[in-house]
């Protein structure tokens, strides 16, 4: 009885978001979520996967169903050319996360089997002295990154440890007592890092923080839920805030402020923001969906390509491919890669900000692999794809014998791999094979260390001695 009624209730809600919508597309987007995250639950500990498949699942349908939920349109609904793409686009994250399930095995994990719990051999406040080192390390990595031709995406992906640290760090506050005043302590310093940089950085944090929390806590405790309501209610808040400040903080970005200056800004433009009122957090609201919306130039190209524009045939993949093989440390006159904005112009026929105004318009691997195939060979790469990440996620899973290890990196490779729906082929293939040799390697490598030293620390058991005959029968 149980079960009907919560099938029932899930059938509802799918009908109601459509009438609410008016849009049959919005029913068939909230059935792709919650089909998809029944399964992809199934993986065990925390729902990292889970979480990359509801945040590339939001870039495709946010438009819809924030027009269901508040009954605001924003300006790319005022054209129907959004809702071929919006079908696609739930088509190509059903496909890449079908084909990533089916190779990371989670049908066939046997929840009972799983190895006894190994934690790190290293305390708490030894973990949180670590990762304060590497938060201030992170700006000096940054700028050594960007300006150290060949080695970008590689010191890139080296402060990225600092992410790993900080779900380690969560998870040990968390249990066995969640020491609140700490971990917002550190969300703040993320939040306020995240705000006096050129991204939006201060997303990973706290995405890393809710699946340390879930991975954690029992998730049938309402305390749980209210912990991750709360964490996804700052995020929201932060991407409003971020939405109104973003022009004034990169204009003083690149005008060389120290960080401290752009906090000092970000805290004069979020109070003046507050203080025009709910009329300018309504208006920023649909900017911000507009934005995470990433759906509406790729939907242009659907229109182009190939009754203006041939098919690519491949180019844009094989282009993406053979960038890997030529990485710029050995090929230093590889040409710069061109922006997304280049393609949004070319294929979508819209003139956009690119390189020339520090701006990028996302096309994402979604449309070009529509321009390089159509249908339905675009999906064939996808699939594959996402068959190789959950390969190398199920090597990972089972190669690495820490937990906390094991947790931590894999979260921050999966999210750093399958995390952005907006993201190009280029900047999918070669930053996830980068994390994948980095990150992956390197928990490999210490893994193996720490095994090792456990060994050597156990004392060898003493040799057993048989009893004589003799000697059992005087005692007794």
């Amino acid at each position: 009885m149980g079960r009907m009624l919560r099938n029932l209730a899930v059938i509802g809600s799918v009908v109601l978001v459509g009438l609410l919508a008016g849009d049959w597309i919005a029913s068939v987007a909230l059935a792709v979520l919650l089909i998809g995250l029944r399964y992809l639950l199934r993986e065990p500990g925390p729902p990292m996967v889970a979480a990359v498949f509801g945040n590339q699942w939001l870039q495709v349908s946010i438009g819809v169903i924030y027009f269901a939920v508040t009954g605001r349109i924003i300006p790319e609904m005022l054209t129907p050319v959004y809702r071929p793409m919006v079908l696609i686009g739930l088509a190509s994250i059903v496909v890449l996360f079908t084909g990533f399930y089916l190779a990371a095995g989670f049908g066939r994990i046997n929840h009972r089997a799983l190895r006894q719990f190994r934690p790190l051999p290293w305390t708490t406040n030894q973990i949180g002295a670590v990762y304060a080192t590497a938060v201030g390390a992170s700006g000096i990595l940054t700028e050594l990154a960007w300006s150290t031709n060949g080695l970008t995406q590689v010191i890139l992906v080296f402060s990225r440890v600092r992410y790993v640290l900080l779900y380690l760090l969560i998870t040990r506050l968390v249990r066995p007592k969640p020491r609140w005043p700490w971990i917002l302590g550190i969300l703040g310093v993320e939040l306020g890092l995240g705000f006096a940089g050129f991204f939006a950085d201060f997303r990973e944090p706290l995405v890393i923080a809710a699946i340390a929390v879930l991975g954690s806590m029992d998730r049938r405790a309402a305390r749980t839920w209210i912990a991750i309501g709360s964490l996804a209610a700052l995020a929201v808040a932060s991407g409003l805030i971020w939405t109104t400040i973003k022009p004034v903080i990169r204009k003083n970005y690149l005008g060389s402020a120290t960080r401290s200056e752009r906090l000092s800004a970000v805290l004069t433009v979020t109070g003046g923001a507050f203080a025009l009122g709910p009329h300018l957090w309504r208006y920023e609201s649909d900017t911000m969906v507009s934005r995470i919306w990433s759906v509406y130039f790729p939907a242009l190209a659907l229109t182009r390509v190939p009754s203006v524009l041939p098919y690519e045939n491949g180019a844009i993949l094989r282009g993406a491919i053979e960038n890997v093989l030529e990485p710029r440390l050995f090929f230093p006159n590889k040409p710069v890669l061109p922006s997304q904005s280049d393609e949004v112009r070319k294929y979508s026929g819209v003139w956009v900000g690119g390189r020339e105004t520090n701006t990028s318009y996302a096309f994402g691997y979604a449309g070009e692999s529509y321009v390089d195939f159509g249908i339905p060979f675009m999906f064939l790469p996808i699939l594959v794809f996402g068959v190789l990440l959950g390969t190398a996620y199920r090597f990972l899973r089972n190669q690495i014998r820490h937990d906390e290890l094991r947790t931590g990196v894999i979260t921050v490779i999966v999210w750093s791999t399958l995390g952005v729906y907006e993201a190009s082929w280029v900047m999918l293939i070669g930053p996830s094979l980068t994390v994948l040799a980095i990150l992956g390697g390197s928990a490999f490598f210490l893994d193996r260390v720490l095994t090792s030293a456990e060994r050597n620390r156990t004392p060898a058991p003493k040799p057993r001695v048989a009893k004589s005959w003799s000697t059992d029968a005087r005692v007794s």
